[in-house]
């Protein structure tokens, strides 16, 4: 019967559908039957460290100094420096001063900077581990572990610039991982502008076109007059008498003048003018110091003076820094307060950004005159603002003193002798 549901026909067509079926299941290619294959588990670790994937770039431009730094995310710097190991959650101590060690022998040849007059002094100072994300981070804990899903390193280049450079040119290298562009914010000012820089033209290029703010004066310090001396020319003063003498001498024996009256004045004032520069006596003269006892009078004097330390380290090279300081400060003092500002002005735990003081005033308590000599001591208080960029966002200080301050006068110049800080407080 046609219809009947084990007819041979309908058994025939049942069996070559079924080894068509198996057919294809046998002739799979090995790489179709790997995607059949259940996909392995990945392990929580691995999916918090690849969370989020940061590769940014900031380039500050400031008066001498431009700085470069370079945030990526942990765990892409972890699998390119092991890529046959599993990314950990966290890094340990231990691990992290190894991977530090690696990265700064890696990333050293990352970055190079050049102006318009050529290429310019420096290279990487800071390998970092830091928390967060570009624009909001902080200092990891010092004795603790970090997760890597919340940890990047941040990598710092510093290069000596002209005061206010014209043209900034950067060479990057540092494409690894999976990298291939880098999102680059300039900031310069109180301004910014996005660029970019890709694996197939890896230099950035940018020009200030006078945007740039030229470094702060350094401040007019009240001089302190100096008299000049009355100078006795003693070899010509000796000549003149001793020719005058003899002319008399001569009178007074009535005997006449050898040559003649004209050739002995001609003797005369030529021996003059040849003995004038020989032996000259400086009498009187020197520094008419005020004695300074009024606490708006020292405040007139001490204000430029501290003021110009801190204009001092707005430069970035040591010998700069020392011969601006110099002009304030006398002594053993110079020393002492050049690594003492230092460490003030650098931003907790991050080496190279350096606080720039906008904003400064002094305070004048009192005033009493020193042991010895023409200088005074102020008991004095000032307060100083600054700001510093890094990592994409800025940080304000604002940090109070007080202290008594020994000011001498040095030839012509006041300057700082002394300082002993009472209290320094951030506020």
């Amino acid at each position: 019967m046609a219809g009947a549901p084990n007819s041979p026909l309908v058994g025939a067509i049942l069996s070559l559908f079924l080894a068509a079926a198996h057919a294809q299941t046998i002739q799979r290619s090995p790489a179709e039957q790997l995607l059949l294959k259940p996909r392995a588990e990945v392990s929580p670790a691995r999916k918090a460290a690849e969370a989020v994937a940061v590769a940014q770039g900031y380039l500050y431009v400031e008066p001498y100094q431009t700085r470069f730094e370079y945030l990526m995310d942990a765990s892409r710097i972890l699998r390119w420096l092991d890529p046959e190991r599993e990314v950990p959650a966290e890094i340990s101590l231990e691990l992290k001063q190894d991977i530090l060690r690696r990265l700064n022998r890696q990333a050293e040849s990352w970055c190079r900077l050049t102006t318009g007059s050529g290429r310019v002094e420096g290279g990487l100072t800071t390998v970092a581990v830091v928390m967060g994300r570009p624009g909001d981070t902080r200092p990891p804990p010092e004795k603790e572990p970090v997760l890597v899903s919340e940890a990047m390193f941040g990598f710092i280049w510093e290069f000596a610039t002209p005061p206010s450079p014209n043209e900034i040119f950067v060479d990057w290298s540092g494409f690894i991982a999976d990298v291939r562009s880098l999102p680059v914010r300039v900031f310069f000012g109180n301004s910014s502008e996005t660029l970019e820089i890709a694996s197939y033209l890896p230099k950035l290029a940018w020009k200030s076109e006078g945007r740039v703010p030229l470094p702060l004066p350094l401040a007019a310090i009240p001089e302190i007059r100096v008299l000049p001396p009355t100078v006795v020319p003693l070899a010509t003063l000796v000549w003149v008498l001793g020719s005058v003498g003899f002319i008399v001498l001569l009178k007074l024996r009535r005997r006449p003048m050898p040559g003649g009256a004209m050739p002995w004045m001609a003797t005369i004032l030529v021996g003059a003018a040849l003995t004038w520069p020989l032996v000259n006596l400086k009498i009187g003269g020197g520094a008419e110091v005020p004695e300074v006892k009024d606490n708006k009078q020292a405040e007139a004097i001490l204000t430029p003076l501290l003021r110009n330390v801190y204009r001092a380290f707005d430069r970035r090279d040591e010998a700069e820094i020392y011969d601006v300081l110099a002009r304030s400060v006398e002594g053993e003092l110079l020393r002492r307060l050049y690594l003492e500002t230092i460490e003030a002005l650098t931003l907790d735990g991050r080496e190279g950004a350096r606080v720039t003081i906008s904003e400064f005033s002094v305070e004048v308590r009192e005033v009493s005159a020193a042991a010895s000599g023409s200088a005074f001591v102020a008991e004095c208080q000032w307060t100083a603002l600054g700001k510093v960029g890094h990592w994409g966002h800025s940080h304000t200080r604002v940090n109070r003193y007080t202290a008594k301050v020994t000011v001498s006068p040095i030839g012509s110049d006041w300057k700082l002798t002394d300082l002993t800080v009472m209290e320094a407080r951030r506020i």
